[in-house]
C-alpha cells in the first residue's frame, strides 16, 4: 500500500516533486468542473475536493487520494525515479490551506451565500492551476516563510523555538 514511500533521516516523509503538480491538476479539473456545472452537482464536487484536502491534511500525503493515484500511475507507466524530492511539510500545509478555503466555501453554500462560496472555490482553483501549470505552490511558499520567521524568533529568544 505505502511500500513505495521514502522517509528522510529524521523519519519525515519525502515525496516526489511531480506528485503535488499531478494532484493540483486533478484538483483543478474537479473545481473547474464544479464552477462550470454549479448547483448540487458542483457543490458535491466541492465537497469531494474538501474530503481529498482533509485526508491529505490530517492523515498525511501518503493517504491522499491523489497521491495514491499518482503513485499508481507512476508504477503503471514506469515513470522512474523522481527528478527531485521534497519534504512532505510544505505540500501538506498547502493541502491544509485548500481544506480551510474549501471549508469556508461549504459553510457559505450552507448559509446561502453562493456567490461568495463560488469566489472561494475560484481562489482555490486559481492556486491549483498555478501549481499544476508552473510548479509554483503558494501554500508551500507561505509554509517556508513561516519556518524562516519561526527560526528567527527562536534565534532571537536564545534558541528556544
Amino acid at each position: 500500500m505505502t511500500q513505495d514511500l521514502v522517509r528522510d533521516a529524521d523519519g519525515g516523509l519525502v515525496i516526489d516533486v511531480r506528485g503535488p503538480r499531478f494532484g493540483a491538476a486533478i484538483t483543478s479539473t474537479v473545481l473547474g468542473a464544479a464552477l462550470i456545472v454549479q448547483g448540487p452537482v458542483g457543490i458535491g464536487l466541492v465537497a469531494w475536493q474538501w474530503l481529498a484536502f482533509a485526508i491529505a491534511t490530517f492523515a498525511g500525503l501518503a493517504w491522499s487520494p491523489y497521491g495514491r493515484l499518482f503513485r499508481s500511475v507512476k508504477r503503471r507507466f514506469d515513470l522512474g525515479a523522481p527528478p527531485a524530492t521534497e519534504p512532505e511539510g510544505p505540500p501538506r500545509f498547502a493541502q491544509f490551506c485548500g481544506f480551510a478555503v474549501a471549508s469556508v466555501a461549504l459553510v457559505l453554500f450552507a448559509v446561502g451565500a453562493t456567490t461568495a462560496a463560488w469566489i472561494a472555490v475560484a481562489v482555490v482553483l486559481t492556486l491549483s492551476l498555478l501549481l499544476a501549470l508552473t510548479g509554483l505552490c503558494v501554500g508551500c511558499e507561505v509554509y517556508l516563510v513561516g519556518e524562516r520567521l519561526r527560526a528567527r524568533v527562536g534565534a532571537a529568544d536564545g534558541g528556544e523555538a
